[in-house]
């Protein structure tokens, strides 16, 4: 399709091993052939103008349209029908109304797509420098199979399977609702296992996964908790009949739902530095809103703020690609290139990162 909304004919896109224009470029050839007309065309005109593709009985033919539409419309291509337009109707390719199908990947297809553009990106004189950045920034944000950081770096999450997910969220509505605590399993970003009761104070759905916040009794603090990370949860009431707990006045969840993952309380407060250069650092001020910001020598932006979780900044740092260096703290380098190395070396043993 032109930028100015015409479709293009490309008769020959796709063959199939005998030579003749596979199913999906029919199609297309089909779909550029009805919006060329800008005007509404019937069944009989359509017919006429591929002969080879409608023969046989009315039935068949039918049969063959009807299937056509369908598989137009799974291609992005839908058609509208105006039904005053003829004794039978006609139809009409609208220009605005076409969209690409939505793209999907498994982890795997992700993690060679993600590596595969990071790798390019890094050739500065590369001809779609530009483009490249922004299609591997709107895969990052939208697409299925990509998380929404640089987890498939170092991934640390299991899938939960979506009725145990449907059971926990209806146990943590009810434990808000009546101020009951919970008693889970959970597991830490370190890979250990430990048991928590909890007030639940609230929960949300944050970038792609469900948080739940609260008071954790084992660490006598509010905490926030990952629900892929539970294995096991369930009401725990210290007393049946009457509330446990109240919700602090001016507790909000949009507050937390809103946290970075270098923000989690991991550890205890660091600086970190962050250099953006290039096109990051136009936009410096919109990805770290509350750092301190200053200009570098060379144009670049220079971030500094407090983290509490740096292994959730190095995996962001390595998601912003080249244009963003971690500077300080010299231990999240550390962990940068320990993180590369490893999945360096799971890619060249052709295991899943």
């Amino acid at each position: 399709m032109n930028p100015d909304g015409r479709m293009v004919e490309f008769p020959s896109l796709m063959t199939t091993g005998t030579g003749r224009p596979s199913a999906d470029a029919r199609l297309l050839k089909l779909a550029a052939w009805l919006q060329g007309r800008q005007e509404p065309v019937t069944r009989e005109e359509i017919y006429e103008a591929f002969p080879d593709d409608y023969k046989g009985k009315p039935d068949a033919r039918e049969k063959k349209w009807t299937r056509d539409k369908g598989d137009l419309k799974k291609l992005g291509i839908p058609l509208s029908f105006l039904d005053e337009e003829g004794e039978n109707g006609a139809y009409l390719v609208d220009p605005s109304a076409c969209a690409l199908p939505k793209l999907e990947f498994t982890p795997q297809e992700a993690t060679v797509l993600w590596t595969a553009g990071q790798a390019a990106l890094r050739t500065h004189d590369h001809p779609l420098h530009d483009d490249l950045e922004l299609a591997l920034r709107k895969l990052i944000v939208g697409a299925k199979g990509l998380p929404p950081r640089a987890s498939s770096l170092e991934t640390d999450t299991t899938e939960l399977e979506r009725e145990k997910v449907r059971n926990w969220l209806e146990t943590l509505t009810d434990a808000v609702e009546r101020r009951k605590r919970v008693k889970l399993v959970y597991r830490r970003a370190d890979g250990s296992v430990s048991k928590r009761h909890v007030n639940v104070y609230g929960y949300a759905w944050r970038r792609g996964q469900w948080i739940f916040v609260g008071h954790c009794h084992a660490r006598d603090a509010v905490r926030l908790f990952l629900l892929e990370r539970v294995q096991e949860l369930e009401l725990d009431p210290a007393d049946k009949k009457r509330p446990d707990y109240e919700i602090p006045k001016g507790f909000n969840i949009h507050a937390w739902s809103r946290q970075e993952t270098w923000d989690y309380l991991v550890h205890d407060p660091i600086e970190a530095v962050v250099a953006f250069r290039g096109s990051l650092a136009k936009i410096a001020s919109q990805i770290l809103p509350s750092a301190r910001l200053s200009s570098g020598p060379d144009g670049s932006r220079v971030a500094r703020f407090p983290v509490r979780n740096l292994r959730g900044l190095v995996r962001q740092a390595l998601s912003w690609g080249p244009e963003a260096e971690l500077v300080e703290p010299a231990a999240g380098r550390v962990m940068a290139r320990e993180m590369l190395a490893k999945l360096e070396a799971q890619l060249t043993e052709g295991t899943t990162p």
